[in-house]
C-alpha cells in the first residue's frame, strides 16, 4: 500500500499537558458535571436534615461524604495531568515519524542511539549499575545491553475510533477514547499542517 504523506514532530511535557486537558474536557468534563450536581443535591439535603435535626449525625455525614467526593471529582483531573508532566520531564525527548495510508496510520518512535545509556542489571536483591569493563558486564548474556527498537503503532482506520482536533496550536489524535498524540504545529509547515487537516477531514474524522 503506497505511503500517502508522513510528518516528523516531537511534543515537550507542557504540550501533551494541554493536549491531555483537551482530552479529559471532551471525554470526561460532562461525567462529572453530573457528579457534580448529584452530589451537591446530596449536600443540600444533608444541610436541610441537620437544620431539621442538629443533633442526628446522619447530617453531618451525609454532608462530609458528598463534600469530600464532590471535592475529589474536581482535584484528581488536575492531579492526573500535573503527575503526567512530572513523569515526562523527567524522560528524554523523543522524535515521531506518522505515516498516512488511504486506509491506516503508523506511527514509529525514533530512538538516537548515539545518546548516552546506562546499562543495569535486576537481580533478586535489587537494581545495579555495570560499569563497562567490569566483571559483571563480562557476565551479561550477548546483547543485554544494547537497545531494543520500538515497534511501530499502527491504526488500522475500519477498526479504530479516531477522532483528530486542533486547538491551541496543537493538532491532536484521541484515539479509542483512551490514547492521545499530540503533535505540536510547530513542528510541522502550513503545507503539512494543511494535509493533516485534509486527510482527516476527507475521513470524516475532523
Amino acid at each position: 500500500m503506497a505511503k500517502l504523506f508522513q510528518i516528523k514532530f516531537d511534543a515537550q511535557a507542557e504540550e501533551i499537558e494541554s493536549a491531555y486537558k483537551a482530552f479529559q474536557t471532551k471525554y470526561a468534563l460532562r461525567k462529572r458535571i453530573i457528579y457534580t450536581v448529584v452530589y451537591l443535591i446530596v449536600i443540600v439535603l444533608g444541610v436541610d436534615l441537620i437544620i431539621k435535626n442538629s443533633t442526628s449525625p446522619a447530617g453531618y455525614i451525609a454532608t462530609g461524604l458528598a463534600a469530600g467526593i464532590l471535592l475529589f471529582n474536581w482535584i484528581k483531573p488536575v492531579t492526573i495531568r500535573k503527575k503526567l508532566v512530572k513523569t515526562l520531564s523527567e524522560l528524554n525527548d523523543e522524535t515521531y515519524i506518522m505515516s498516512f495510508y488511504d486506509t491506516k496510520l503508523e506511527i514509529e518512535t525514533i530512538i538516537d542511539k548515539s545518546a548516552p545509556t546506562e546499562t543495569v542489571a535486576i537481580t533478586h536483591t535489587g537494581v545495579y549499575t555495570v560499569e563497562e569493563g567490569s566483571e559483571a558486564e563480562k557476565e551479561m548474556p550477548e546483547g543485554a545491553g544494547e537497545t531494543e527498537d520500538i515497534p511501530k503503532t499502527v491504526y488500522q482506520l475500519s477498526e479504530t475510533d479516531i477522532c483528530f482536533e486542533e486547538k491551541n496550536n496543537l493538532l491532536m489524535l484521541f484515539v479509542n477514547r483512551a490514547y492521545i498524540h499530540t503533535i505540536p504545529a510547530r513542528c510541522l509547515s502550513e503545507s503539512e499542517r494543511e494535509q493533516v487537516r485534509n486527510y482527516f477531514t476527507e475521513k470524516g474524522l475532523y
